[in-house]
């Protein structure tokens, strides 16, 4: 047999061989990364959103009620007298129900004469006075219960305006806590109970995210983006929601 025929037709087999090999390589690489991929996509479709909230019913801590007294008169003297006379009133209405109200300062208001145009002149008709007293103080209810005295004051002739008292829950920062653990929690339960009924396992949380607190006055429904504070009520209802997205595991 010819020696140098021989050599090419071997060299013929082991390039062939070689690109079989190289061709069955791609393959296998290519069919690992496909399954690889195609593993990794299951995994990423086999999760589970599930909300969870906790509620609970709180009693304001702190009251802060402003009254405000006014005067009016033709002369600064006038308008004093008449504020005076009301704030003396206030303060005796506020000392009777045990309060130390806080006056603030005087503020002075020029009312000036005004042409067929309505333009205001230079002249000065009259002179308006006002002074509010504020009182903050933890007996919520006794706050309560004298705004709704306040009647007392105007059939007395004074001249007093009394603004909604704000009842406020000061360890507010403290609960938060509390209520997002109360949420996961929630969350949780409500995951593994549809996972439990599923045949399926839960797994580690992939994503967690806590929404806006709502305080609200008991009963509501209402809610906000940006989260509801209540201040109108004594008694509140605090909600905390939290969302979570868990893996889910095959058992």
């Amino acid at each position: 047999m010819d020696t140098p025929r021989i050599r090419i037709v071997a060299a013929a087999l082991v390039v062939s061989a070689a690109a079989v090999v190289s061709l069955v390589t791609s393959t296998c690489v290519a069919s690992s990364a496909y399954v690889r991929r195609g593993e990794q996509q299951t995994r990423t479709a086999r999760t589970l959103d599930v909300t969870g909230s906790a509620k609970r019913r709180i009693t304001s801590d702190l009251a802060i009620w402003s009254i405000r007294v006014a005067g009016e008169g033709k002369s600064l003297e006038e308008a004093f007298q008449k504020l005076s006379a009301s704030a003396e009133k206030v303060g005796a209405f506020l000392g009777q129900r045990g309060f130390t109200p806080a006056p603030g300062p005087i503020h002075t208001v020029a009312h000036h004469k005004r042409d067929d145009k309505g333009n205001e002149l230079r002249e000065v008709v009259s002179y308006g006075l006002s002074r509010t007293f504020s009182i903050r103080t933890p007996d919520v209810e006794k706050v309560s219960k004298a705004a709704g005295e306040v009647t007392e004051l105007l059939q007395g002739g004074a001249h007093v305006e009394s603004l909604r008292p704000d009842f406020v829950y000061t360890r507010l920062q403290d609960l938060k806590v509390e209520m997002l653990g109360e949420a996961t929690r929630n969350a949780r339960e409500r995951a593994e109970l549809i996972a439990r009924e599923s045949r399926c396992r839960v797994g580690a949380v992939r994503d967690a995210r806590a929404g806006v607190l709502q305080i609200t006055p008991p009963f509501s429904t209402e809610v906000s983006s940006g989260g509801m504070n209540d201040t109108s009520s004594i008694d509140k209802d605090i909600t905390s929601v939290v969302h979570l997205t868990l893996i889910i595991e095959s058992p």
